[in-house]
This record gives structure tokens, sequence and C-alpha cells, in this order.
């Protein structure tokens, strides 16, 4: 985790982090209390049966429309990636996933797609591991992306509610 503040640090990424018990699932974070400024958020890793590829960053609490995420994409429907694909793509492991992994992408296999409400705002992340959180602002997060030659898209995830 050390080589990704240092990253951050080398960027003028200001950031600021936070410890805490291991968050492997958007119902583990109910009982950890995140006292930095921010959207949380949390992170899908996801398919076609192209094996096109995709990570989504979008707030925790909202329930993703993979209609929606995949039209976006220009994908096909999607499915959730396996562990052996989270490794193969962005070197992490389950309940780790972070938009900030994409740094291990040298290929570019992987499109990136960002929740547009995060506009304006700042995002908390894990810093490539479940038991910190740091927040940095969207802003930052594009350079950050940019910087490791990957693209990103802006989109509605959201299922509507009815």
């Amino acid at each position: 985790m050390e080589h990704i503040l240092q990253i951050l640090t080398d960027l003028n990424i200001p950031f600021e982090m936070q410890e805490h018990k291991a968050i492997f699932s958007e119902e583990d974070s109910m009982d950890v209390e995140i006292l930095l400024e921010g959207m949380d958020v949390k992170n899908l890793f996801v398919k076609d049966k192209n094996h096109n590829y995709g990570l989504v960053s979008m707030a925790l609490h909202e329930r993703a429309d993979l209609k929606k995420i995949a039209a976006a994409f220009g994908y096909g429907r999607l499915s959730f990636c396996n562990t052996d694909e989270l490794m193969k793509y962005l070197n992490i492991t389950p309940g780790s996933v972070t938009p900030l992994c994409i740094m291990f992408d040298n290929e570019c296999a992987v499109k990136v797609l960002f929740d547009r409400n995060f506009e304006g705002k700042k995002v908390i992340v894990h810093p490539l591991r479940n038991t910190a959180s740091v927040s940095i602002s969207f802003e930052d997060l594009k350079r950050f992306t940019e910087h490791f030659n990957h693209d990103y898209i802006t989109a509605d995830v959201y299922k509507s509610e009815l």
C-alpha cells in the first residue's frame, strides 16, 4: 500500500487516509465509520461474453443497473468477473477492488466507467487494500486514470427504483 501512496504523492494528488477493519462487501461497511470527506465508492469488475472487461466505480449504497452499464460501455450482457480475472487484469483480490488498481492494467484491456454523480466531489476508495480508505477529488482520480493510459467514461449507472 505504501507504493500507491507514493504514486499519489508523486502525481501531486492530495489525499486523506483512514485505517479501519477489513471491508469485503457493502454489508461489511455498515459497521465501519468512515470519517473522510467524500462519497463512499463500490467497484464492480464486469465482462461480457466476448471478454470485454470493465471497471465500474459508483456510489456505495446504490443499486447498479447492468443494462445501463453495458450500454455505456458498448458491451453485451454483463456478468461479474471471477477471482482469477481480477488478479490477471487488475492485480487485486476480491474485497479490495479500487479504481486505483487500473494502474496494473498495462495492456489497457479494461475500460473504466465512473458514476457521473462523482463530478465536482471527493470520492473515498481503497488504497489497494480493504483495511484503509483514502479520500481524493474526482478530478484527481480522473487524472490518475489518464496517467496510466486509460480513458474513462462517466454515465448514469443506477437502477431506477419504481
